[in-house]
């Protein structure tokens, strides 16, 4: 027969392994919902607006939509400190509408594009 101690020694064991057996689901847990709302993050508005005009042309050279949404954000960051507001003044248009053209949201027509190359190729950035 074991004793006293024995028989605690044996639960407070059987107990730390439950409890791991816890923490390990818990944290699967965490990690599932973490990887979802990661998931969700990246593949959110823009790229569900985006799929709406896949196949629209800009302009001319051939440009899509998705290359001056990238044309306008390459700008955008590095000419204009990432602001909305400064890349609405320098096109001459409203920040709701480039905010409506970051988020996918609104066409772009070949002007903004246009003038976004002009501004690019004048401050030295390269857009594309």
């Amino acid at each position: 027969m074991k004793n006293k101690t024995e028989n605690q020694q044996e639960f407070t064991e059987g107990g730390r392994s439950i409890r791991r057996l816890g923490l390990v689901a818990a944290g699967v847990g965490l990690g599932s919902v973490f990887a979802y709302l990661l998931r969700k993050a990246l593949t959110g508005r823009a790229s569900k607006a985006l799929r709406r005009f896949p196949d629209h042309i800009v302009d001319d050279r051939g440009t899509g939509q998705d290359k001056a949404v990238q044309i306008l954000r390459t700008l955008r960051d590095r000419a204009f400190d990432a602001s909305d507001e400064k890349l609405a003044v320098a096109l001459g248009r409203p920040v709701q509408e480039v905010v409506e053209w970051n988020a996918g949201e609104a066409l772009i027509d070949d002007d903004v594009v246009m003038k976004a190359r002009g501004i690019a190729m004048h401050r030295g950035v390269a857009v594309e």
